[in-house]
């Protein structure tokens, strides 16, 4: 019994010593991380909102000091299809098209205080715009972002003929990433129309056609699908 003990007791140093000498067991490596979408690739999205067409800007000018302007429903509501590249993380270029679904009566007074003898209607207001995103990220799935480019603003009328005006375009929003490819926004987008007015009048004093094109405002929120690359 005694050499049984003492065999035993010397094979567990041994083991031990040899436990020692391989050092510490090593630490199991670490399951690798999901895989997310890559910085670039192409979006494609849609976007709906609050429009201001800001006719109301014109309302109260005075023509020849007799014709005054009168202006209703310049607001309502607006959406946008957009189609952009992710350059990297921090810079985007977008294209969109956006449509301003209100239709503003313009009227105009006979002279004699009554407005409605002559009266406009802007059928549709339509605004394509190319602008650069720049992109500030907050937190992983959070960024802030501001736009700068150019629009072509349209403005069909149901009488006079339509105005059309190329001009700045900018807006600032947020984004926020519910998945590496699906992608929430809330954005506001100015595109600038024309401040310097000119009018022609007809032989009988009344305004014929109009060059002016105010500054529209549209608040929306968006959703966009990323592709990978």
């Amino acid at each position: 019994m005694k050499k049984l003990l003492v065999v035993s007791a010397i094979a567990a140093l041994g083991l031990t010593s040899v436990a020692l000498a391989g050092g510490l067991p090593e630490e199991m490596p670490m399951a690798p991380a999901a895989v997310s979408s890559s910085d670039t690739g192409f979006y494609l999205g849609l976007s709906g909102g609050y429009g201001m067409t800001n006719w109301k800007n014109f309302e109260g000018i005075k023509i020849l000091g007799v014709q005054q302007i009168s202006i209703s429903r310049d607001n309502g509501a607006v959406g946008r299809a957009f189609l952009g590249y992710d350059l990297s993380r921090y810079f985007a270029i977008e294209f969109g098209y956006s449509y301003f679904f209100n239709k503003p009566k313009i009227a105009f007074d006979n002279g004699a205080g009554a407005f409605g003898n002559a009266a406009a209607f802007v059928k549709s207001t339509q605004a394509f715009d190319l602008m650069g995103k720049i992109k500030a990220p907050v937190v992983d799935n959070f960024d802030l972002y501001a736009k700068l480019g150019g629009n072509y603003l349209i403005s069909n009328f149901n009488t006079y003929s339509n105005v059309k005006n190329f001009n700045v375009a900018f807006g600032a929003g947020a984004d926020y990433y519910i998945t590496p490819n699906i992608i929430a926004n809330v954005e506001w987008l100015r595109f600038n129309g024309k401040a310097k007015m000119n009018m022609n009048l007809d032989a009988n004093n009344d305004v014929s056609s109009f060059t002016y094109q105010p500054n529209t405002d549209a608040f929306m929120v968006g959703l966009r699908y990323k592709f990978d690359m």
